[in-house]
């Protein structure tokens, strides 16, 4: 995996806290998911992100920043 040292759109600075959120399509409709965790890193096609001390991959076209 290549990380990018240009930022691509938006991204926080290496460290920041940042909330993560996805729409999941189901029964009911539409819910969402939200991931507070610390930005690392990212890819064209991945979030790179450290939740509860766990390494994470996230895809950029399921998860979006959860502007407050």
């Amino acid at each position: 995996m290549t990380t990018l040292d240009a930022p691509i759109g938006n991204v926080p600075k290496p460290g920041q806290d940042v909330h993560l959120v996805r729409w999941i399509r189901s029964a009911d409709g539409w819910t969402s998911e939200t991931l507070l965790c610390t930005y690392l890193a990212c890819t064209p096609e991945s979030w790179i992100v450290d939740s509860r001390g766990e390494r994470m991959s996230l895809a950029r076209d399921e998860w979006a920043q959860f502007a407050f």
